[in-house]
């Protein structure tokens, strides 16, 4: 097939770096811009300055390059309307409007969304008056979740054991305003227990097709201790029982589905659905617009098929039916993180051992070339993907892998893909 199709991708993450990395195998591709990009990033696409949440900016530089798809990587995006703005000016996106991207952007909007569509999720409230969230909180049985209902890069929530600790969420979210606007409400819910299961999906609003389904570690510290992060490494097939994941196209799937069409929302993207298989049954934990990050960095290494075919079916409404093709073999992904990640990250920090790397893949999350050398630009600085055989072997390529890495004040888990219990 003659290549025929510019792509305009916007983000400069690790999540965007796999998806131009994927993105360059396609047979159609033609040109490939990233909008802003990063210095890795540039391996694969020409970087376009500017920012991906000025919906103006984009459509403008959407015409300059004469995109014909543009790819949504992050959330913010989504949230401040761009994909609106370019479907409005005429451009095929892979993203959903601003109303569906409400289902990842307010906690709030997405709980009320599945209760009303009957969507299986734990109990809720909301509250914005600190002095009633804080009742609420303290008479909730534990464990309690707090969420911040807006977009927090997967920092804004709280799992607590003890009511002191919710008492404290409340407080730094509410009356210290830690997460700014995105912490004007929160949403305090039940505590569920039991595996997680990420699914991602391509989806036109109609149809799905869904991706290897994965499990992220979104604590910092081996046995999910520590505080909630962005995700510190991800393993790829999850092993689903066929009846359990029929129960969950049943129950949870279809009803968002028929809930998005009810209400109108126009939905061509990724749509990934984070779940806990608890003893009752599947609950839904929360809904992303966009592909997940470090999931993305395992799941499209496991994809035996066209990327940039798939994103323009999505972006045209004609998905259509079917099951997306797999590689044989299973992904493990280690997200290596800045020593005071995730309060803060680094930047200038060197990094070595990066050209001793053979067996493995390496997406580069917050980098930076200063001198000829990559340095660190961020919290999360690599997510580096073993394949193999099967999980085991995986598994051992991304270790080995990281260990020829290092920067000062690097830590990373120990123990991404040594469960050995199935979904």
């Amino acid at each position: 097939m003659k290549p025929d199709t510019t792509v305009l991708l916007l983000g400069s993450g690790g999540r965007e770096h796999a998806i131009a990395w994927k993105l360059a195998q396609s047979k159609r591709l033609k040109n490939l811009y990233a909008l802003p990009g990063s210095d890795a990033i540039a391996q694969w696409a020409q970087n376009v300055p500017g920012d991906p949440c000025d919906p103006a900016a984009v459509v403008e530089a959407a015409k300059k390059v004469h995109a014909q798809l543009v790819v949504i990587g992050p959330e913010a995006p989504l949230a401040a309307g761009v994909a609106d703005a370019l479907r409005e000016a005429g451009f095929k996106v892979f993203g959903p409007s601003k109303a569906a991207a409400r289902l990842e952007a307010s906690k709030a909007f997405s709980k009320r969304f599945m209760k009303k569509h009957k969507v299986p999720t734990a109990r809720f409230e909301v509250h914005s008056d600190p002095m009633i969230a804080r009742g609420a909180a303290e008479a909730w049985r534990l464990p309690v979740v707090i969420k911040a209902d807006g977009l927090a890069a997967g920092k804004g929530v709280f799992v607590c054991q003890q009511t002191n600790d919710a008492l404290g969420a409340v407080t730094q979210i509410l009356e210290h305003g830690s997460f700014g606007e995105a912490g004007r409400e929160i949403v305090i819910e039940d505590g569920l227990e039991g595996p997680e299961l990420s699914l991602l999906m391509f989806c036109d609003g109609k149809d799905y097709r869904l991706l290897a389904p994965s499990r992220d570690h979104k604590r910092l510290k081996d046995g999910d201790q520590g505080p909630n992060t962005g995700g510190m490494g991800v393993f790829a097939p999850v092993s689903v029982d066929p009846g359990l994941m029929r129960t969950i196209e049943e129950t949870v799937i279809a009803p968002v589905l028929a809930g998005l069409k009810s209400e109108k929302l126009d939905y061509r993207g990724l749509l990934y659905i984070g779940l806990m298989l608890t003893k009752k049954g599947p609950m839904t934990l929360e809904f992303n617009c966009r592909f997940g990050d470090p999931e993305t960095q395992a799941v499209l290494p496991l994809l035996d098929e066209d990327l940039l075919e798939l994103m323009l079916a999505c972006a045209v409404g004609k998905l259509g039916k079917g099951v997306l093709k797999p590689k044989a073999g299973a992904a493990v992904c280690v997200t290596l993180a800045s020593g005071e990640y995730p309060a803060r990250g680094s930047k200038g920090v060197a990094i070595r051992g990066l050209e001793d790397v053979q067996d493995a893949f390496v997406f580069h999350a917050g980098t930076a070339k200063a001198d000829g050398r990559w340095v660190t630009n961020g919290g999360r600085v690599l997510s580096v993907t073993g394949l193999g055989k099967d999980l085991a072997e995986a598994r051992a390529k991304a270790y080995a892998a990281a260990t020829q890495i290092a920067f000062d004040g690097m830590q990373y888990r120990k123990d991404i893909g040594m469960e050995k219990v199935p979904a």
